[in-house]
Parts: C-alpha cells; sequence; structure tokens
C-alpha cells in the first residue's frame, strides 16, 4: 500500500499544491452561473432521480494559473458533478457525477459575466493530444467567435 501512496503522492502531489480556493465572491457567481445549466443547477436534471445526490454534490471551485497542473487535474477523473476549475478566462464544471463532461463558459471581461459555449470530454481531447491547443485557440478566439463554436485553429492565427 505504501508504494502506491506515494506513486500518487509523486504525480499528483504537485497538482494538488497548485490548486487554489476561489474567493467567496467567485464562488457565488459561479454558484449562479450554474443554476442556467440544467444539469447542475438545484434540484436540476440530474438529481431528480436521485434526491440525495443533491445533498452530496456541493458546489466546490479552484483555479489553476499552470496548464501542465490543470491537465493533471482532468487526467486525474473520478471528479464529482459539480466540481469546477478556473483557469485563467475559462471556467469549466464536471455535469455527470463521476464523469467527464465539462460545461464551459468562458469570461467576457467586456459584459463582466461568463458565458456557456461549449462541452468537453476532458480525457478525449488530451488523449489525442490536443489539450493545449484546445485552450489557447479557446483564448484566442474572441468572445464571438467562441459563441459560435469558431475557435479552432486561433491561437495560430489561422481564419
Amino acid at each position: 500500500m505504501g508504494d502506491f501512496r506515494e506513486a500518487y503522492a509523486e504525480k499528483y502531489g504537485p497538482m494538488l499544491a497548485a490548486r487554489r480556493p476561489v474567493s467567496p465572491d467567485r464562488h457565488e457567481t459561479l454558484v449562479q452561473l450554474c443554476q442556467r445549466n440544467c444539469w447542475l443547477k438545484r434540484n436540476g436534471l440530474a438529481f431528480m432521480d436521485d434526491p440525495c445526490l443533491e445533498s452530496d454534490s456541493s458546489y466546490t471551485f479552484c483555479e489553476y494559473d499552470d496548464i501542465a497542473m490543470l491537465r493533471l487535474f482532468f487526467e486525474h477523473g473520478n471528479w464529482s458533478i459539480r466540481q469546477g476549475v478556473i483557469y485563467r478566462d475559462l471556467f469549466f464544471c464536471n455535469q455527470v457525477n463521476g464523469g467527464d463532461e465539462w460545461w464551459t463558459c468562458r469570461y467576457d471581461h467586456e459584459a463582466g459575466e461568463y458565458f456557456p459555449f461549449e462541452s468537453i470530454t476532458m480525457k478525449a481531447i488530451i488523449n489525442k493530444g490536443e489539450f493545449e491547443a484546445l485552450l489557447a485557440d479557446m483564448q484566442a478566439a474572441t468572445v464571438e467567435q467562441c459563441k459560435r463554436l469558431d475557435y479552432a485553429g486561433r491561437s495560430e492565427g489561422h481564419e
């Protein structure tokens, strides 16, 4: 058992150390944002067949500055519903309990709020070797391009 714990700590220790909690104000902003998603909102679709899941599924958010640690966060897996993470102006929140379906939102600095625009299965993106490019493309695109899902290749200057 010691070998497993050591291997786990070696691989995921840096990710856990790099994680930062969000401020109470940002936490409340993200909870309110989640109320716009039928899977994440209080008494939403995910909780209709299992009301006990509602009480076991608190909104938990953290933040990463380092994309390598963010990637490790998604690789780690086994995330509960309503587990969310912020990276720069992107917010991802898991929509499937124990799953890997991330509701993706971006902060619109001009409007002063987040807007949802995508749903991503992160492990598939990581396995294809497209994780870093996908996030760079999302950030390089304009708000309107994200809303139209027209962000592929934006970080490379492709139109």
